[in-house]
């Protein structure tokens, strides 16, 4: 949505909606509310409004005004207005931010069923209603009372995790995060789920890491954000993935030992962490398809990054879109075999390390072109 909100105008002119405008061919769009790679940095949800996190800073919009945005993206299901900053940097939720957190959406809920009544083509766009309260069992239960599920097309989880700051203090605090995390997707999430109607496409936003994206598959989520190449991606990291072999006992570790790669390399890094001079040849993955690995070596891309070259977040985007798709590939297989267990088991395996993921190597690079370019 912030995108939508920041480009108002724009789109209005343009007229054709956001997948034409994106030059997404024939893929179709789905409009969520918040970007969940960046969290806000305050709770400004109010009674009447919804905060949208853009570049230039918080825009407040009223639920009308989230109406026309998602008129002019016209995408072909969008998330129902939701209180979803149940995390906020250092914070825990306390029960009466989780309690606000359900009444507002509740409340959203209702004025945008008016915004129905008064624009014909809102009708038209699935809605895919938000289900509010935090990691709290008894709040997500009542937001769910509050929802008459006739009038959706699939129900969102969100407002789960936060981006905390990168310093040795909050380490306990991270391990704390990850429990809680773990415990809701499962324990919470059946609970949740045996509520809602089972017709209903069930989306999850902010989960992104392998092994919790199997947790919550494996407890009934349907769908997820994809952020994580992207998240991969601008932190200089590249995904080696292991395809999971379902005949495997116990999942004996085989082929390569490192789980990924970090860009730019650097010569004081510890020995186990230091690549060989034919292994900086190879590519980021023997033996992956992916454009990336088929032209391009370990060691040229991380030049591209101490270049700052935009090409380089590029073909880590490439490759690490590559071995998600595989990763989303063994899971359905995993399903399908009803060995879910035993791929949750393999998953573990990719665990990135926070401090790692939440750097933005890409803000540099940014600053790089901005200066070029005066």
């Amino acid at each position: 949505m912030n995108y939508i909100a920041e480009r108002k105008s724009t789109l209005l002119k343009y007229g054709r909606g956001l997948a034409e405008f994106g030059a997404l061919g024939k893929r179709k769009a789905i409009l969520f509310q918040s970007d969940p790679t960046n969290s806000s940095h305050v709770a400004a949800a109010a009674k009447s409004s919804v905060p949208v996190w853009a570049t230039g800073g918080r825009l407040q919009l009223s639920i009308a005004e989230y109406a026309k945005c998602v008129l002019m993206a016209s995408p072909v299901a969008y998330q129902a207005p939701t209180d979803n900053e149940t995390f906020i940097l250092d914070k825990n939720p306390t029960p009466k931010r989780c309690k606000n957190s359900v009444v507002r959406t509740a409340g959203y809920l209702r004025r945008l069923i008016e915004e129905h009544s008064l624009e014909e083509e809102l009708t038209k766009t699935s809605l895919l209603v938000s289900i509010a309260g935090g990691h709290d069992l008894e709040f997500r239960l009542r937001s769910i009372a509050d929802i008459d599920f006739s009038i959706c097309s699939g129900v969102v989880i969100d407002g789960l995790l936060r981006n905390l700051p990168v310093s040795a203090v909050e380490v306990k605090d991270i391990d704390n995060e990850d429990k809680s995390l773990i415990d809701f997707l499962t324990t919470t999430l059946p609970k949740l789920f045996a509520h809602i109607p089972s017709h209903l496409p069930r989306f999850i936003t902010q989960i992104w890491q392998p092994y919790d994206i199997a947790l919550a598959a494996r407890s009934g989520c349907d769908i997820f954000d994809g952020s994580l190449p992207y998240r991969l991606s601008r932190s200089g990291i590249g995904w080696i993935y292991e395809d999971w072999n379902d005949d495997a006992s116990g999942q004996l570790d085989v082929g390569s030992k490192r789980r990924f790669l970090v860009f730019p390399f650097e010569e004081d890094k510890e020995p186990i962490h230091q690549l060989s001079e034919s292994e900086q040849f190879l590519p980021i993955q023997p033996e992956c398809a992916c454009y990336a690995c088929s032209h391009h070596t370990r060691i040229y891309i991380s030049h591209l990054h101490i270049a700052q070259e935009m090409l380089a977040p590029m073909l880590l985007m490439i490759h690490n879109s590559h071995q998600y798709y595989r990763f989303f590939s063994d899971l359905r297989r995993s399903i399908s075999l009803n060995k879910i267990d035993a791929f949750i088991s393999h998953a573990t395996k990719w665990i990135f390390p926070h401090h790692l993921v939440m750097l933005d190597k890409t803000n540099e690079f940014n600053k790089n072109i901005g200066e070029y370019g005066q």
